[in-house]
C-alpha cells in the first residue's frame, strides 16, 4: 500500500476545508440579539432604534457615559421612547426618569454617551388591527386581547402591545394640569410603555397609548383606581404580538389565516 506523502495530505486538507465551507455557507446563523455602538456612532444607533420600533420589536439600551451638567459618570439601563434627527434620543429609566442622550461630544442633552449597548427581547413581531370592545375591568380586557393572539402561542408570546384610544368613564378631574399629572404617573409606573396622552372628556378621560403591553394592564388599572372608573371602551387598535423567533416557513401560513376579532391583514416581522 502506498504511503501518504505531503502532496496527498495537502489535497485532503483542501477537500475537508471546501466541505466545511460549503456546509456552513448554507446553515442559517442564530440571530444576533445584542448590538453595540460607540458614542460617535449615535446616528447609526438611532437608525437601529427607528428600524426596530417600526418592526414592533422590544429592546433595552444600556448607556455608558457621563452627565453633561457636571461630567459625573452615568451607567444605566432603560428603554428608548423617542428619537431625533439631530442625533439624540430620549431614554426612560426603570425609576421613571426621562433623559435625553447624545453622542460623545453632546453638551445640550442630559447625557453624553461613550457606549450604547442594545439587547433585543423578542425575535419576531406579528402585527394586526384588533376590533374594539368595551368592558368594566382591564383584567378582562387583557384576557380578550390575549385570547385573540392565542394562534401564536406555540412561538412563546412574550407580551402583546396595543396602540390606540381607550375611553374611560369615571370621576376624573378636568384640566391640563391633571392630564399631565396622570400621564406622568402612568409613564413612570409602566416601564415599557412608549407614550401616553391623557385627554379630559365630559364622561371621564381618553387615553391615547403607544406600545401599552397587556402584561401591564393591572398596573394601569391600579393607577386609575382612585378615580372609580366604571367602564373602558377600546376603539379598533393596532396590536403587536411579541414572540420568540418565527421560522420563515411559517410566515405565509400565519399571514393567510383569518381570526375572529382581527380586522384586515396579519403581518409577520422577523
Amino acid at each position: 500500500m502506498r504511503r501518504l506523502n505531503l502532496f496527498d495530505l495537502a489535497i485532503i486538507v483542501l477537500i475537508v476545508a471546501s466541505l466545511i465551507s460549503f456546509s456552513t455557507k448554507y446553515i442559517e446563523k442564530e440571530p444576533v440579539d445584542e448590538y453595540t455602538y460607540t458614542g460617535s456612532q449615535i446616528y447609526s444607533a438611532i437608525r437601529f432604534f427607528d428600524f426596530s420600533d417600526g418592526k414592533g420589536f422590544r429592546y433595552l439600551v444600556n448607556v455608558d457615559g457621563s452627565y453633561t451638567s457636571d461630567y459625573a459618570p452615568f451607567k444605566e439601563q432603560g428603554v428608548v421612547v423617542g428619537t431625533s434627527s439631530q442625533g439624540t434620543f430620549s431614554m426612560k429609566l426603570k425609576d421613571g426618569r426621562l433623559l435625553t442622550v447624545g453622542g460623545r461630544t453632546a453638551y445640550k442633552e442630559d447625557i453624553a454617551s461613550k457606549e450604547i449597548k442594545v439587547t433585543m427581547l423578542n425575535g419576531s413581531a406579528v402585527h394586526y388591527t384588533q376590533k374594539g370592545f368595551s368592558t368594566n375591568d382591564l383584567v378582562k380586557a387583557k384576557s380578550t386581547i390575549q385570547n385573540t393572539s392565542k394562534f401564536l402561542d406555540k412561538y412563546n408570546i412574550i407580551d402583546t402591545t396595543i396602540s390606540g384610544n381607550i375611553a374611560v368613564d369615571g370621576n376624573f378631574p378636568k384640566g391640563i394640569a391633571f392630564e399631565k399629572e396622570l400621564s406622568d404617573k402612568i409613564t413612570k409606573d409602566i416601564f415599557y410603555l412608549k407614550d401616553v396622552k391623557v385627554i379630559s372628556t365630559d364622561n371621564g378621560i381618553v387615553l391615547n397609548v403607544s406600545g401599552l403591553g397587556a402584561n401591564d394592564f393591572e398596573i394601569l388599572q391600579s393607577a386609575l383606581s382612585s378615580y372609580s372608573p366604571t367602564g373602558y371602551y377600546f376603539s379598533d387598535f393596532k396590536t403587536v404580538v411579541l414572540t420568540d423567533n418565527i421560522p420563515k416557513d411559517d410566515i405565509s401560513q400565519i399571514e393567510n389565516n383569518k381570526f375572529e376579532g382581527i380586522i384586515g391583514d396579519i403581518h409577520v416581522r422577523i
